[in-house]
This record gives C-alpha cells, sequence and structure tokens, in this order.
C-alpha cells in the first residue's frame, strides 16, 4: 500500500475512532494500558538491572587473599549479626602497610576501635545502638560500596588489644574471585523476582490492555464488516484501526516515560518493602528502558490488530449467527484442562522444575479460563434460547440469544475478575508459603524472646568486663556438648555456671566434680529453644563451676539471660561481647533462634506489594470492561422500548447479560483457585489456605454482579428515553 494511502487510511481511522460511540472513554483506556505496560515492561528491565548492578559492586568488595609466601597488606575478616531477625555482615579490618587499599566505599582507613555503617544501619534503631556496638562510628559506607543504598554492613577496626581475638586473613586487595558476602547471600535468584512481577504486574497488564483494545469493540466490528463488503482489503482496515488507537497509545507511552525519568535522575524507595532502587544502576540500562517503552507501543497496537474479528466468509448468510470457533478460542478451549493437569501434577517434576512448571501452569489456566467460560455461556445460551420457558420471558430470551450469539462479550467481561482471582489467590498462597519457611515472627516479637541470648566466642571464658558491662539482673551459664558419640553427635548437653545462676534457671546446683542430670522437658522453656539446632532434644548434664568452655576446641558458647518477664537489652550484650570478648563474638536472642531465616519472611513482603498493583490494575480493567458492556448494552436494548413500553425488561435483561456471568465466573474462578492450590497447601512447609479470603472474593462477587446489573439496567432504560433511529 501506497504511503499516501496509509496516511489517507490512518486519518479516516482517528476521525472514526474519535466520533465512535465511547471513543472517549476508549481513549483514556488506551492510553492507560499503554503506560502500565510500559511501566511493567521497565520494572522487568529495571529488575534486571539491579541484580547486575549489586553482584558488580558485591564482587567488587570481595577481598584478594595473599597467596603463600606473598606479603599481605592488610588483614580481612567478617562474620554476621542481625536485629529484628534481619542478618547483615560486619567485615573486620586492619591495615598492615601504609598504602593497604581502601575498600569500595569507605573514605579512610578507620582508627582502632572506629566503624564505618552503611546508611542503613547509621539510621537505624536507636535502641540497638549501633553507632556504639562496634566501636565509635565515624562515617558512612558511600553507595559504590555497598549491594543496594539499603543494604546493611559494617566495616570495624578493632583497637589493639582486640585485634587478637580472632583469626583474620591476609589479603592484598579487592575483587576477588571468592563468594560473595551482604546481602547478595540472603537475596533469592534474579529469576525468580522477574517470574514473580511477570505473574503479579504482567498478567494483570495483558488483562488491562486486552480489555482496553476491545472497548467498544461492537461498533469497530460492524465498521470493520461494513469496509469488507465495500471491499477494503485486510491492510486498508488494519491501518484504520491503527489510526483509531495510535494516538492514545503513544501517549499512554510518553506517560510512562514521565515516570520512570524520576528512577533515572535520584535513588527512590519503594514505600513499606523498605527498598531503595540505585538511579546509577537504572541509568546504565536507559536504552533498553526506552525500548521496553517502544516495545509497549508496538504491543497494544498488534493486541488491537490481533483482537479484531475474522473476516466473514463470502457467501455467508446476514442474518445474526452464533461465533464461530476462532483460533484463539480452540488453543484456549484445549490448553485450558492441559494447564490444570500439569498443575495438579507438577509436584513430580523435582523441587526446582516443579515450581517453574507449577507457575507456568497456573499462570496458563487463569489465562485461558475467560475463554472456557465464555465458550461454555454461549453454549448453555445457545440451548436456552431455543426453550419453550423462554417464550413469555422476554428479557431472558435476549440475554440467552445474545450471549449465544456473542460469547467474546462474556470473555471481555469476566477476563479482569478472573485474572483477578488468580492474582489475589497466589498472592495469598505464595505469601502464606514462604511465612510458613520463616522464623517464628510470634516468637520474634515477642518479651520472652528478649530475655535470653546465645553467645558464642573464641574467648575461653568470660571477662570482667564483660560481666559488668552486662545489664542489671542478667546471669550467665556456659553450655557445650557431653557425652559426643562415635559419629560426632552428642547425646546431651552441659550445663556450667556458679549456683546462683543455675537457681535462675531453676536448675539444680550438684557439689563439685558432680552432675545432676535434667531431662529435655524439665529445662526451661528458652534452653529448650537456644541452641535447639546443636542439641536437639536432649538431656542436660548439669555442673557448678566457671562459666568457661566446656569443649575447648570449639570456645566459649553461653546463655546470658534474665528471668522470664523481665526483658533483657540484647544491643548492650551484643556490644559487650563484641569489645569485651572477641571481635567475632556472635550474640542470637532466643527469639531469633531456629532452624528457619526471618529473611524469607521479609523478602515475601514483596508478594503483597506488587500483588495489591496487580489488583489495582485489574480492578481498572475491570471497570473499562462493565462500562464497554453498558455502553454496548444500552445502545443495543434501546430499540426495546418502542417495543415493550416498559422498563423492567432492561433490569431483568442486564441481571442475565452481565451480572449471572459475573456470579458464574465469580464461582468458577474460586472453585479453580481451590484446586490449583492442593498442589502446595498441607505439611509443616506447606501454604494455608485462607477462607475468609475465599469469602470475601465470593462476596465481592455478588456485590460486583448487583452493581453490574443495576448500572447496566439503569443505563440501558435511561438510554431508551432518547433513543432515536440512527445510522452506524
Amino acid at each position: 500500500m501506497k504511503r499516501g494511502r496509509i496516511r489517507h487510511m490512518l486519518r479516516i481511522g482517528r476521525a472514526a475512532g474519535r466520533t465512535a460511540e465511547g471513543g472517549r472513554a476508549r481513549f483514556w483506556a488506551l492510553l492507560a494500558a499503554t503506560a502500565i505496560v510500559a511501566v511493567t515492561l521497565c520494572s522487568l528491565s529495571a529488575t534486571a538491572a539491579t541484580w547486575q548492578g549489586r553482584e558488580q559492586r558485591g564482587a567488587a568488595r570481595v577481598p584478594v587473599l595473599a597467596g603463600h609466601g606473598q606479603q599481605g597488606s592488610a588483614l580481612w575478616s567478617r562474620y554476621w549479626d542481625g536485629y529484628q531477625g534481619r542478618q547483615f555482615t560486619v567485615v573486620v579490618i586492619a591495615p598492615l602497610t601504609a598504602d593497604a587499599p581502601l575498600p569500595p566505599g569507605v573514605a579512610r582507613w578507620p582508627g582502632p576501635g572506629e566503624v564505618f555503617l552503611s546508611p542503613a544501619l547509621a539510621e537505624g534503631p536507636t535502641s540497638e545502638d549501633f553507632a556504639h556496638r562496634y566501636g565509635t562510628s565515624v562515617g558512612t559506607i558511600s553507595a559504590e560500596g555497598l549491594a543496594s543504598p539499603g543494604e546493611r554492613l559494617a566495616y570495624v577496626r578493632p583497637t589493639t588489644k582486640m585485634l587478637g581475638t580472632a583469626r583474620m586473613e591476609k589479603i592484598t586487595g579487592y575483587g576477588g574471585a571468592g563468594p560473595a558476602f551482604g546481602d547478595l547471600r540472603v537475596i533469592g535468584p534474579q529469576s525468580s523476582m522477574l517470574a514473580v512481577i511477570g505473574v503479579l504486574l504482567g498478567l494483570p497488564a495483558l488483562g488491562l490492555a486486552a480489555a482496553a483494545a476491545r472497548m467498544g469493540a461492537a461498533g469497530r466490528d460492524r465498521r470493520d464488516a461494513l469496509l469488507h463488503t465495500l471491499g477494503a482489503g485486510r491492510a486498508a482496515r488494519a491501518w484504520m484501526d491503527i489510526g483509531a488507537a495510535i494516538r492514545p497509545v503513544c501517549i499512554g507511552a510518553v506517560v510512562a516515560a514521565l515516570v520512570t525519568t524520576p528512577f533515572l535522575l535520584v535513588d527512590v524507595q519503594l514505600p513499606w518493602i523498605d527498598y531503595t532502587l540505585y538511579a546509577p544502576d537504572l541509568r546504565r540500562v536507559g536504552v533498553t528502558l526506552a525500548a521496553a517503552v517502544a516495545a509497549s507501543v508496538a504491543m497494544m497496537l498488534g493486541l488491537v490488530l490481533l483482537l479484531r474479528p475474522a473476516a466473514a466468509r463470502k457467501g455467508a448468510s446476514t442474518r445474526p449467527r452464533t461465533a464461530g470457533s476462532g483460533l484463539l478460542r480452540l488453543l484456549a478451549l484445549g490448553s485450558c484442562p492441559a494447564f490444570l493437569v500439569l498443575a495438579l501434577t507438577s509436584k513430580s517434576f523435582g523441587a526446582q522444575r516443579s515450581a517453574a512448571a507449577y507457575l507456568f501452569a497456573v499462570v496458563g489456566v487463569w489465562v485461558t479460563l475467560p475463554w472456557v467460560i465464555g465458550w461454555a455461556a454461549s453454549r448453555i445460551s445457545r440451548r436456552a434460547s431455543r426453550s419453550p420457558h423462554h417464550s413469555g420471558a422476554p428479557a431472558r430470551l435476549i440475554a440467552a440469544r445474545t450471549t449465544a450469539a456473542r460469547p467474546g462479550m462474556v470473555v471481555r467481561l469476566v477476563a479482569a475478575m478472573i485474572i483477578a482471582i488468580g492474582v489475589i489467590g497466589q498472592t495469598q498462597i505464595i505469601t502464606s508459603l514462604l511465612f510458613a519457611r520463616s522464623g517464628d515472627v510470634e516468637q520474634l516479637n515477642s518479651a520472652q524472646g528478649r530475655t535470653m541470648a546465645l553467645v558464642q566466642t573464641s574467648a575461653p571464658r568470660l571477662t570482667y568486663a564483660f560481666t559488668a558491662a552486662l545489664p542489671k539482673g542478667a546471669h550467665a551459664v556456659a553450655i557445650g556438648t557431653g557425652n559426643i558419640q562415635s559419629d560426632g553427635s552428642s547425646a546431651s548437653r552441659v550445663l556450667q555456671a556458679p549456683c546462683s545462676s543455675l537457681r535462675a534457671l531453676q536448675l539444680p546446683c550438684p557439689a563439685p566434680g558432680q552432675e545432676a542430670n535434667v531431662q529435655y522437658g524439665a529445662l526451661d522453656k528458652r534452653l529448650r529453644v537456644s541452641g535447639y539446632q546443636t542439641f536437639g532434644e536432649t538431656p542436660a548434664a548439669v555442673r557448678t563451676g566457671p562459666v568457661s568452655a566446656i569443649n575447648s576446641a570449639a570456645g566459649l558458647q553461653a546463655v546470658v539471660f534474665t528471668d522470664i518477664d523481665e526483658p533483657m537489652d540484647i544491643p548492650a550484650v551484643k556490644r559487650a561481647a563484641h569489645l569485651y570478648l572477641s571481635v567475632k563474638a556472635l550474640t542470637e536472642p532466643v527469639a531469633e533462634d531456629g532452624a528457619k531465616s526471618f529473611a524469607v519472611g521479609y523478602q515475601s513482603r514483596w508478594i503483597p506489594f506488587l500483588g495489591t498493583i496487580g489488583t489495582l490494575i485489574l480492578l481498572t480493567a475491570m471497570a473499562l470492561a462493565a462500562l464497554s458492556e453498558f455502553l454496548q448494552f444500552s445502545q443495543t436494548l434501546a430499540p426495546l422500548t418502542v417495543l415493550t413500553g416498559r422498563g423492567q425488561v432492561f433490569h431483568t435483561t442486564a441481571f442475565w447479560c452481565l451480572g449471572a456471568p459475573l456470579l458464574g465466573a465469580g464461582a468458577i474462578g474460586t472453585f479453580v483457585h481451590v484446586v490449583l492450590v492442593q498442589p502446595v497447601t498441607g505439611g509443616e512447609s506447606g501454604a494455608t489456605l485462607s477462607w475468609n479470603l475465599i469469602t470475601a472474593v465470593l462476596t465481592a462477587t455478588v456485590l460486583l454482579a448487583a452493581a453490574a446489573t443495576a448500572a447496566g439496567g439503569f443505563t440501558a432504560a435511561r438510554r431508551a428515553l432518547t433513543w432515536r433511529p440512527r445510522a452506524d
């Protein structure tokens, strides 16, 4: 087709789109859909860029260990600390030469007893006392030395006295090939985050795009049919459709670009999940982000063309007929049950493969289910339209014949709601699954969880300075393994302390040189939890003696505690251990002790965060789909006022055309969700299905169906009062 003719078709399409029924609503729908699709694509690009940037900065700070016989320029070691279940890395450094290289992000070498903290620690809770926990804070680590701006990290230079209390490595520089540390050790794989964004944002964006592309479809379908009858080819009709859509689509892309631009200029902290996007990472992929915005334009225009009606066959009857079996419909009808079977059997594929297969199958089910519902509604309506029981009920007869002839109407009406049920349901299930594999939040936030802490240090015994620095009322009891078996396991634990400390735990005080055996069930509840990973449900051998290392090779392990109803100042215990026992002393409150990591629980906050955004997108799609059907519904039924003379027929027809499909789709979608989650529910680490959520979804479905019925009936009745015959 020549350029002049293409421009002519584009102008005609633009004029037709502007003057068509519901043209203004479609304009805003295409604009919003394009903007959201573009932002979603940019989110995927930003995620990949963020992962790449974190890995590069993480690799740049890995030390290069001095080889055999090589002179080291600095001493280096690391260990972990934490608060509220959040683990972070503390790096211990000390220069050996005047020209020792600085760690990335550190402006100068800290003096003995000085500390550089990341901004997240420097601005952390004052109750944690990070500014004095490891020494005296003298500066912050710049963004170049952090995996992400919100990373928690500390560089500590111990005093000369404490320098020999921990084993350290000689290094010659940074950028080595060793394992990464810090946040990079606790974050999940990039593929998991991309998959979550794809499901919770991509799927809703696709639903919104489809709803916007087919908004006002009936009028455009009639126009395409007329143009086809007049001899217009497929290319001419396609250019007209592009002309009608290109202006709002391009404006939507510009809006997305404006929304994305601030993220390239400044670091932006995302609300609630407490994660900061690093602007230089995004600037590095600026071209990719621009390509993502351009791709959203191509995707939306392609969707507009893809969802056009098929051309009528030559010689076909001019009478209204039911929709045929289009390619997309056939693919959906065949794929939906296959996806459902794959989801239910994916557990047998192995851990990683089963997760990928399950996620793929779940997405497939929710994408194809609206087509199945539309096909089923068409089949049921076709039978209902032939039933003699409807001969005296014009509203039901009109609704049945309309639905039978236009199953696509049902698909457009219920698609967003079906996908919304899937997104909301999967958000709850994935969150539940992650929390089941996370630590006990109730224990973490309990007052009793702050009454005992396990201290592990290379020091052979507690020092006077450490004991003097403990909070008032604190006691200490050494803990170690006893009765070691041939395989290295321990059949019991040993508790050793002065009598006053033993009695504080309701333990016996045997004579020197003797032991008293206490069964596991008779131990203080906190003792059963603290060190459970090491000792399990073993009994305790209680000894009277100093708080010193029981197994000298492993160093000292001791529990520091107060009365069970008196929470202890845990940060004070940590500070005392770091400054007076060992520079790498570990102090773990009983609230954070356990076999499960709390990091999973913190990371799981991404799921409801993205799920909420996805749900809002789907609510927008539902509103657009409903508005489109209301406009078409009122236009179609308006002439009936001449034949019926009463308005009740509009409300009854609205129920059967709008309310009933929504009710059926809500019930089917909820049932399918319950079936889909069976492979991942149950067991100690399995997800939990929320029946409260199921009830809420069904209630919302009833309310939505009632609102659609009332709005559709009211709109049609009001439109009928002013209806006049006019040409399309």
